[in-house]
């Protein structure tokens, strides 16, 4: 791993805008992709690093900033995937990683449709798509058996977009799965199954 490198591309990716930007994808389909902020990405390779996970599945890939976090605090060993829903951005940030030598498979497409795909089980799960679809892809997840006890499971955005998380806020306190939120800029769920 050359961390150098990666460090840099972080530092390079970290001036990208915050407020984040709109997109449609050849079907019409619109989304928005924001990356994290600036107070979240070494929390992120902290928690990565403290688990040492065998296989980390990020949704949510935008250009890869937090993916570059969460792999910089995994081993060489560390199987990765990311999945990105826009094509171009998902091809692009294949590219910087594979250009990086950072070993991250970019799965484009929607998120269900991708989880559905997917096999063998995570022990480290980041969500960072779309905010009103983290419970369904959790459910998913669970039901192909993708994580299960022991899982570490990180989720963005459950403070500034609180009421799109609520089904899978609601959903840790029903299963009386402990959790905590650490009061990032747009919060940071972590919780382990």
């Amino acid at each position: 791993m050359n961390t150098l490198n990666i460090e840099k591309e972080i530092e390079l990716l970290e001036t990208f805008n915050k407020k984040g930007e709109s997109y449609a994808n050849a079907n019409g389909s619109f989304g928005w992709r924001n990356p994290i902020r600036q107070d979240t990405g070494r929390i992120l390779q902290g928690l990565t690093l403290s688990r040492n996970p065998n296989r980390i599945l990020e949704i949510g890939t935008a250009h890869g900033l937090s993916a570059l976090y969460l792999y910089l605090g995994a081993s060489d060993n560390t199987e990765m995937h990311t999945i990105e829903f826009d094509a171009p951005v998902a091809k692009d940030t294949q590219n910087r990683f594979d250009t990086l030598g950072a070993n991250i498979k970019v799965l484009q497409g929607d998120g269900m449709e991708v989880i559905s795909t997917l096999t063998g089980s995570y022990d480290l799960v980041f969500f960072d798509a779309q905010k009103s679809h983290y419970a369904m892809q959790l459910q998913l997840l669970l039901e192909k058996n993708l994580v299960g006890p022991g899982t570490l499971i990180l989720a963005d955005n459950v403070i500034d977009r609180e009421e799109e998380c609520t089904a899978f806020l609601d959903w840790f306190n029903q299963e009386n799965i402990q959790h905590t939120i650490i009061p990032t800029e747009c919060g940071l769920l972590v919780a382990c199954l």
